[in-house]
């Protein structure tokens, strides 16, 4: 596909939503932001695996079943 042509399809498709919250999505995809995550240090990204881990221990999560009918809603 050429630049012309995705560039084309790409203002079509913005153009036909209607949905803040995607377009402010889209809007940041393409503005590169890091929107309002900072980068993790390694010692965090450590401990949210531990307590994944921990929560998974726990019983804390969704079977495949509930998250697919959790996603409906997003």
């Amino acid at each position: 596909m050429k630049v012309a042509e995705l560039q084309l399809q790409l203002h079509q498709a913005i153009d036909s939503i209607t949905d803040v919250e995607k377009l402010e999505a889209i809007f940041i995809l393409l503005k590169g932001s890091k929107g309002s995550f900072e980068p993790m240090s390694m010692s965090e990204y450590v401990s949210a695996i531990d307590e994944a881990r921990q929560q998974i221990k726990d019983g804390k999560f969704l079977s495949i079943d509930e998250l697919e009918k959790e996603s409906e809603n997003w």
